[in-house]
């Protein structure tokens, strides 16, 4: 066969692949469209092109040895100039062994050439394709083939990384040899690779089935999804939304669908490529590959499990001393235990304290049996997210810090009616950055711990007797009525507002004797502090009407001279227009 001939084997299976043969496609398709359905007419050409690939690559030695034998002058000039230090020798896609060395005055790319030239003159030679070694006086070793030496392992060749011998360098070459010559013998051999295509072929029908299978599963699976998801729609409702829940749900079964598929293939290719001599080098790679990454994963989980074991049970450990401390702590805040060095309020914030410094004492622990904490890159990306937090955590360690001393020195506790610069209002949560507090008017404030502690704080719950909110408000009324009458309306005032706490008792203070008159301030106590407002309107409203009906003038705002009559309003005019027979409009 000559060198044009080759040539036209090589490209022609390679056209008639890309070319469109319409009496295939009518052969394949009917009038609704594909004949094979869950494989489109792509995957099929695709196949096809691979069933020609494989007879190119059966003519591709051929053409390769022919041409090495042809252009050998060319190759050997510029290979003195572009000389490696190794240079593989390679016979039917095979690696015989590596060359490390010149000699007598040749590279080692042209050393390769010429033991590549020699082996196939040896196979031209004849005989029963006996491989043999034998010594050399430099204490190297010659590789023969049918009687014929050809290449030479020199004691410069050998890889000083993996410590291999002369012996077994000899060896492992001798034996890649035998293998490779008798690939190439197979190669010639028409019933061999008549056979390796039908077993191609058995090999694709298969796969091909395989993947009918999977796409029939796959549609199975998400009808069922779909009839199961209209079933519990109304109870997945309340936790996700059920179209949300089926759309993952289909992306983890497809995701499934095309792993499997995609090792189905992986096995096809290797099974195929293992039947043709040229490409057996290739399909075993492809296994091997396989096999050493299968055996690698099994072999890191199993190293990893003494270490996952240790976090494991660091972990349970962790988590029953917290259930512990958890229960400890709950019975504090609950007041069944007292101890005298925590208050019942700071239990909470103690408890969550020591629970996250348990768990981050228990990470401290862990954290060098967790698989790969040595490697390099485990190691820079906790020094990665310590520098974030380092740089990103000072106003948050600030605003912590804050929280801690406000809620251990006990300034603020959940249910207390306090007053924080012009913030009025309930406190409703004192957490460790910031305290929530429910306004008069129904806003909720949330302020930072760290304004809090630099702010006056009015606390009206905490010195109160019981539990009751603290309320107060003041009159003044002039010198010429009875402080004892006055003391009597503020208290008949305080009786019958609403709201207002029995025990313990209203009371009446004089807090200041000014010029004009005399402050009395009635002090109360609120049962519930989110109506205070509403208390506090119906007090005065109260308080108004008993000193009108008898006739008592209250003398604020400020004045200079005495009236001639008294400035109050009388009974029967409490309810001129547009006012009604009650307060805000309901009926007394």
């Amino acid at each position: 066969m000559s060198k044009q001939e080759s040539y036209h084997v090589v490209v022609f299976p390679i056209v008639d692949c890309e070319s469109q043969d319409k009496g295939f496609n009518r052969m394949r398709l009917d009038k609704t469209g594909a004949k094979f359905p869950g494989i489109s007419l792509a995957a099929l050409s695709v196949i096809r092109c691979l069933l020609l690939l494989i007879v190119t690559i059966w003519a591709l030695p051929t053409v390769a040895q022919e041409t090495q034998v042809a252009d050998l002058s060319t190759l050997i000039a510029p290979s003195k100039q572009d000389a490696t230090e190794a240079s593989p020798v390679e016979f039917m896609n095979r690696p015989i062994f590596t060359i490390r060395s010149e000699f007598m005055g040749y590279t080692q790319e042209e050393r390769a050439i010429t033991v590549r030239d020699r082996i196939k003159s040896a196979m031209e030679k004849g005989g029963d394709d006996h491989v043999s070694i034998r010594p050399t006086p430099e204490g190297g070793r010659f590789i023969e083939l049918n009687g014929l030496a050809v290449f030479q392992i020199r004691p410069s060749d050998l890889d000083p990384l993996t410590g291999e011998s002369v012996d077994e360098t000899a060896q492992n070459a001798a034996e890649n040899l035998r293998i490779a010559v008798h690939e190439a013998r197979e190669r010639g051999n028409s019933s061999i690779m008549l056979k390796g295509i039908g077993l191609f072929i058995l090999a694709s029908v298969f796969f091909y089935g395989v993947c009918r299978f999977i796409y029939s599963l796959e549609n199975r699976i998400i009808k069922r999804l779909q009839s199961w998801m209209q079933v519990w729609e109304d109870k997945l409702t309340v936790a996700v939304r059920p179209q949300q829940a089926l759309n993952v749900l289909v992306f983890v079964t497809r995701l499934a669908k095309w792993t499997v598929v995609i090792m189905a293939g992986y096995e096809w290719a290797t099974f195929s490529l293992r039947q043709f001599p040229y490409t057996r080098p290739w399909g075993e790679t492809l296994h091997n590959y396989l096999i050493d990454t299968i055996e690698g994963i099994l072999s890191a989980i199993v190293d990893a499990l003494p270490g996952l074991l240790v976090v494991f049970l660091i972990i349970l450990l962790t988590r029953f001393t917290s259930q512990l401390l958890k229960a400890f702590f709950a019975r504090i805040e609950s007041g069944e235990v007292t101890v005298p060095w925590m208050a019942e309020e700071t239990a909470r914030p103690t408890r969550k304290l020591t629970q996250a410094l348990l768990w981050l004492f228990a990470f401290a622990m862990a954290y060098p049996y967790f698989p790969g904490s040595n490697t390099e890159a485990f190691k820079g990306l906790s020094v990665l997210v310590g520098i974030m937090l380092s740089i990103g955590g000072a106003g948050v360690v600030g605003q912590a810090a804050s929280g801690l001393i406000m809620i251990y020195s006990r300034v603020l506790r959940e249910g207390e009616y306090v007053k924080i610069g012009e913030t009025e209002g309930l406190v409703t949560l004192v957490g460790i950055f910031s305290t929530k507090i429910r306004t008069a008017s129904g806003e909720e404030v949330n302020m930072p711990n760290a304004l809090i502690g630099s702010s006056t704080t009015v606390n009206s719950s905490r010195l109160a007797e019981g539990k009751g909110l603290v309320l107060h408000t003041t009159v003044t009324i002039g010198y010429n009525t009875p402080w004892r009458q006055v003391h009597a309306m503020l208290m008949r005032a305080a009786g019958s507002t609403p709201g207002l706490r029995a025990e313990p008792k209203p009371f009446v203070i004089q807090s200041a004797l000014s010029d004009f008159y005399v402050e009395y301030r009635l002090c109360v106590q609120v049962e519930r502090p989110e109506i205070r407002r509403i208390t506090l309107t119906a007090l005065h409203a109260n308080v108004q009407d008993v000193f009108n009906e008898f006739g008592v003038q209250i003398m604020s705002p400020h004045y200079e001279n005495d009236p001639l009559e008294k400035v109050w309003v009388p009974k029967e005019q409490w309810f001129e227009a547009p006012a009604e027979n009650g307060v805000d409009g309901e009926s007394v």
